[in-house]
């Protein structure tokens, strides 16, 4: 593979103060590296943190500075049971550029905790300050030119604006004076990436004990305030995946007939989904087969409700006339058909997929574009005798009930109407109301007319 060809490697060193991150004296944590949520990695560190194989390496194919970096630590427990789940300890998201500008080839990014007793341990521990993931980077050789290039593009800037600067303006000679010794200065650290928590205390075993010595020139550069550094990353600008214009689909209107029968079946439904407009074919057929399903089963409750008022005897409590035995055959004609067509839809629609339904929903007479007239009419057929099964027994008990106790009955019916038709009962007193307003404002203004006369 060429030079310039190889793509981001990734290699996981180290990890540190993990044991702050559980309370197990020794685990091995298992560490993933993802790339823009496609390509994931893992590899597995020693129990005190470090990385055995450093040679191995990740390849970040189709990998840029835009690109998001997740890093997860897991662990796994080390018992013998078996189906071990892994257990979140520790994460950090941060796009490939942040990283790169942040760090370089040797990134230190802390984890955030994703373990809820970190607390407790950290009281403990008060000396460690968090959790770290030491990896390496390897970019392709083009991002190195890259950034090299516009470094010395930058370098060439400064220089000439200060070569012109030093034409125009002569600064008075400063004589040479040597360096003096300064007081000891902390370092200049970098913030961390994604990180909720207090950043790491600075600590001088990690720096040098000498002291060193500083120039006043330097002083003098150190006063004044940094200048903005503007960093920019070549990306790619892909085309747009949405549409630049919208076509509008028509959508079936439908006639006095058609509305008709759409206001208690599932006609415009399938209309529209077969348009494409809304709606979905596999949607219909499940709610049609669970309307189905209920309705045998509530017509075989109606059919039993029947035959035990049928076998009530001459002498019984309540008495059975001729109206009373109508009213059960009418409900049980309904019960026994609806069970019928409730049978035959579930036969010929339960088991079949969406294309074979549509087919067999279809009517007969449609010819190019298929019409579902006839289907939706006869789908409700069950649910509709159910409901004159219902009503049949409903008029045989209320006359039943009704000769036992003419209030009761009389009372029970107002009531459950009421409730059920207060929408159209409030409708039906505001317009009467607003009705008797306008006969009166018409009446109020007629009889001034009146009584002037011609």
């Amino acid at each position: 593979m060429d030079e310039s060809d190889r793509p981001w490697t990734c290699t996981v060193v180290r990890a540190l103060g993990l044991d702050i991150m559980r309370r197990e004296r020794s685990w091995r944590p298992i560490v993933t590296v993802e790339l823009d949520k496609t390509q994931q990695h893992e590899t597995i560190l020693g129990c005190d943190g470090q990385n055995i194989n450093l040679k191995e390496s990740f390849l970040l194919r189709d990998a840029s500075f835009s690109s998001q970096v997740d890093v997860k630590v897991f662990y796994r427990s080390q018992s013998k049971k078996k189906g071990k789940q892994r257990n979140l300890v520790g994460a950090v998201s941060c796009s490939l550029g942040e990283m790169w500008k942040s760090y370089g080839q040797d990134p230190k990014l802390r984890l955030q905790s994703k373990n809820p007793t970190e607390r407790t341990v950290r009281k403990r521990r008060p000396s460690q300050s968090g959790a770290f993931i030491c990896l390496r980077l390897r970019p392709p050789a083009s991002t190195i030119s890259w950034s090299e290039r516009t470094e010395e593009d930058d370098c060439c800037s400064s220089s000439s604006s200060t070569s012109n600067d030093s034409e125009t303006l002569a600064p008075p000679s400063i004589p040479e004076e040597h360096p003096q010794l300064k007081k000891r200065r902390l370092p200049r650290r970098g913030y961390i990436v994604n990180s909720d928590e207090e950043p790491e205390p600075y600590s001088e075993d990690d720096d040098e004990t000498n002291p060193f010595f500083v120039d006043p020139a330097d002083d003098e550069e150190d006063a004044e305030p940094p200048s903005p550094i503007k960093i920019s990353f070549p990306m790619g600008v892909s085309p747009p995946d949405l549409p630049q214009h919208t076509e509008r689909i028509p959508v079936p209107r439908l006639n006095f007939l058609e509305r008709v029968v759409a206001s208690f079946t599932v006609y415009s439904e399938m209309e529209r989904a077969l348009s494409g407009c809304d709606g979905d074919f596999e949607k219909i057929l499940s709610r049609l087969q669970a309307e189905w399903k209920f309705a045998a089963g509530l017509h075989v409750a109606l059919a039993a409700g029947d035959m035990a008022v049928a076998s009530i005897s001459p002498d019984s409590l309540f008495a059975i006339n001729s109206f009373a035995r109508s009213a059960v055959a009418a409900s049980s004609m309904a019960s026994g058909l609806g069970l019928l067509c409730a049978a035959w839809f579930l036969v010929r629609y339960a088991s079949v997929d969406v294309p074979t339904f549509v087919a067999r929903a279809a009517d007969i007479m449609s010819a190019d574009t298929p019409s579902f007239f006839y289907f939706a009419l006869s789908s409700r057929v069950p649910a509709l005798l159910m409901l004159a099964s219902a009503t049949s027994l409903m008029l045989l008990l209320a006359f039943v009930a009704f000769r036992a106790s003419p209030i009761t009955a009389l009372v029970a019916c107002l009531l459950v109407g009421v409730l059920v038709g207060s929408q159209f009962l409030v409708c039906g007193i505001l317009w009467v109301a607003q009705s008797v307003k306008e006969l009166f404002t018409f009446l109020v203004r007629l009889v001034p007319r009146a009584t002037e006369g011609p």
